[in-house]
């Protein structure tokens, strides 16, 4: 059975907005059945309300929900260039072995980079 794939992007912390990161996960359940879930979290670990999990079903379980996890990790990317003044596109982020970069570097590392005052 394949393993999950997990990612973690954080918000730029500013005075007016608290810390607060957002964790997507997919994986696959002994049954087959693909799960994709978008979970965000504020200061000190505490877990905000999140998302209804995505389930796929099927044949094409695996690719319908690695291209979910991807859609939803893009839009995030996105939003988070959106509130530090970038404007991205989504061909923006690629991702390289599973992983969405940005000018080919770790997006959460290259948006804290610029995001940071």
């Amino acid at each position: 059975m394949p393993s999950p794939t997990g990612y973690t992007l954080a918000y730029p912390q500013t005075s007016d907005r608290p810390q607060m990161a957002v964790r997507f996960t997919v994986a696959p359940d002994a049954k087959g059945t693909w799960t994709v879930k978008r979970q965000p979290y504020g200061a000190a670990g505490r877990m905000l309300t999140g998302d209804q999990p995505r389930r796929y079903f099927g044949d094409e379980a695996r690719v319908r929900a690695e291209a979910a996890y991807r859609g939803l990790v893009v839009r995030e990317c996105l939003h988070v260039g959106q509130l530090i003044g970038l404007e991205l596109d989504p061909r923006d982020v690629r991702f390289q072995d599973g992983w969405p970069t940005l000018d080919g570097m770790d997006a959460a590392q290259w948006l804290e980079a610029l995001g940071t005052d």
